[in-house]
């Protein structure tokens, strides 16, 4: 039975007969996912991973409990578990399949502290728990009917969140990244006439709460729907708001409803924060004071919620005060990257002071969160202006010279130990993950090709971004940039012309509406764009790269790629490299 979503699976308790076996015997968490995902229909795999991502509680800077006990209900295998659990709540999982309860229990030892209950009990009958046991309730199921409501609301003594599906949604989720579907007019018709799981309006979800005795309401949209939603949305005019962009605009019909005031209505999924007495005030704006206080500023006001497909909230600042990007991890993995991310600030500011790059504002921990600011760039996000050729020339003639500068070690030689180091080490990592005797090969034969091409080469190493695509450049309209963004994945002493030929590889991917292996063939065969091919030849002479270097880069480009995902995911995504590069 999936609690979450009826229309999409989720594993029973067979499906997890092997990988509790291994973790009973004290095997690797990490290991033992990879190995349960690869096991699985790759359409079900899909589906999990989506399900296991922290960032499914991308709506916690908005509520206002901070700590205390709190219980979660739907499918125990939600990563929101993980998130609530690592943001100082006492957290109690109910789920009636009690070996996703033990598969849980596991997760919570690897990646929290292993403090956290389980319980097998059917949320859709009475809850064994006495009236007001929770400061938090998390209802994740989508829908609810009164009677659960209202049992939800009996065990709570604080602030109950449901998230739930709109019957007047234009737009559903396939539970897989990215897969959207917009309803045809007859199907959302039929949807709004005749709801499939009982889905409701905004204004008939306040009026239930109201019912089981919480009429203290504040409504948020999760969009573009709860199962892969990326903006957070304050519905009660305080905002957060919804992003509206250059590309956006283009779209006639949703800015005509946009400018109607219809998104409220429209909105594929709720969040709602319900409570029987008024509501505290929301963690974020508690963030925002802290934080402005401690750097002796006025508060700003939060202007946009981004929940990233890393697991990490960002909000950015707008108003009287700062103008900032604040970071939030909601994953042990991302708070990591983003501690990383926080140090290159750091060093770039030190070191690389005319480089283009936010400046670091505060890092600490507020109510059992890591946080850290950085300043807020102006200007455009680059895929903004895709398909704008003479920007897309100006940003790249912009980043060769500010990338030139980023030479952190004199020229070195690749001999067999230095190539082995830079390259065959990132290979080698690949090839483990990909669990694949062919791919492993094909990357080995790209590995010589490389080795035959760079071997006895004299390069410079760079403080290399590793991920550097065009969401992570800020730049004005013409395409001049303002700033690059993201380090969580950088190394300080890394391959050159890497990072430029990334960024143009995926900004072809992305203009062509094709695929990173297409792209990657392009630069590989010399069939990029005339400016691409000058702005990565600018680069190469201004670091007096040879051309065999050049070209080895190009070969071995997908392990490179692979290479950063694997060293910084949370888990490795099964035949992600195949997929991607069709090797």
């Amino acid at each position: 039975m999936n609690l979450d979503d009826p229309r999409l699976p989720t594993l029973d308790g067979a499906e997890l007969e092997s990988a509790l076996a291994s973790l009973d015997s004290g095997g690797d968490w990490r290991a033992t996912l990879e190995e349960l995902l690869r096991g699985l229909p790759d359409d079900r795999a899909q589906i999990l991973m989506q399900r296991v991502r922290e960032g499914r509680a991308g709506w916690l800077p908005l509520i206002g409990a901070r700590g205390g006990r709190a219980l979660l209900v739907g499918d125990a295998l939600s990563g929101t578990a993980v998130a609530l659990a690592r943001n100082g709540f006492d957290l109690t999982v109910v789920d009636p399949e009690p070996r996703r309860l033990r598969w849980c229990r596991h997760r919570d030892r690897a990646l929290v502290d292993g403090a956290s209950d389980f319980v097998a009990a059917d949320p859709r009958r009475r809850l064994p728990f006495a009236d007001g046991s929770f400061d938090l309730v998390v209802d994740e199921r989508g829908g609810a009917d009164d009677a659960e409501l209202a049992e939800l609301a009996r065990v709570s003594r604080g602030e109950l969140l449901v998230v739930a599906d709109n019957r007047f949604a234009y737009k559903r989720s396939s539970g897989r990244r990215a897969d959207f579907h917009v309803l045809r007019p007859l199907e959302f018709m039929r949807a709004a006439l005749s709801p499939p799981l009982g889905e409701r309006s905004a204004a008939a979800w306040r009026r239930a709460l109201a019912r089981v005795g919480h009429p203290a309401v504040e409504s948020l949209a999760l969009y573009p729907h709860r199962h892969d939603f990326s903006h957070a949305v304050d519905l009660n005019g305080r905002g957060p708001h919804l992003t509206v962009g250059p590309m956006e605009r283009r779209n006639v019909v949703k800015m005509a409803a946009h400018r109607a005031g219809l998104f409220p209505l429209l909105a594929p999924s709720y969040a709602l924060r319900a409570g029987s007495d008024p509501l505290r005030g929301r963690r974020i704006d508690r963030l925002l004071e802290t934080v402005a206080s401690a750097v002796g500023v006025p508060t700003p006001d939060p202007e946009h919620l981004i929940t990233t497909r890393g697991n990490t909230c960002v909000v950015l600042t707008a108003g009287t005060g700062a103008r900032w990007a604040m970071h939030l991890a909601l994953s042990p993995a991302q708070e990591r990257q983003s501690r990383r991310h926080y140090s290159a600030l750091g060093l770039l500011a030190e070191r690389f002071a005319a480089f283009p790059a936010p400046r670091p504002v505060w890092e600490g921990t507020v109510d059992d969160q890591y946080v850290n600011v950085e300043e807020r760039l102006e200007g455009l996000s680059a895929p903004q202006l895709t398909g704008d050729l003479a920007a897309a020339q100006r940003t790249y003639a912009d980043l060769v010279a500010q990338f030139a500068s980023l030479v952190t070690d004199a020229p070195v030689v690749l001999d067999d130990e230095r190539f082995d180091a830079l390259f065959g080490a990132k290979v080698e990592l690949v090839q483990r993950h990909a669990r694949n005797s062919r791919i492993s090969d094909r990357l080995g034969q790209l590995l010589d090709e490389a080795r035959n091409l760079a071997l006895g080469a004299a390069v410079p190493l760079v403080l290399y971004h590793a991920d550097l695509r065009a969401k992570h450049v800020q730049v004005r309209a013409d395409g001049s940039v303002l700033g690059l963004m993201d380090w969580g994945s950088h190394e300080l002493s890394d391959l050159p012309y890497f990072d430029l030929l990334n960024l143009i590889v995926h900004d072809r991917k992305q203009a062509a509406d094709s695929t990173v292996a297409w792209a990657w063939r392009l630069a590989r065969d010399g069939a990029l764009r005339e400016f691409e091919r000058s702005a990565l030849a600018d680069y190469s002479a201004r670091l007096e790269l040879p051309s065999e270097y050049q070209r080895a880069v190009e070969r071995v480009y997908p392990a490179l790629v692979g290479a950063m995902a694997e060293s910084n995911w949370d888990f490795s995504r099964p035949a992600w490299i195949q997929r991607s590069f069709e090797l």
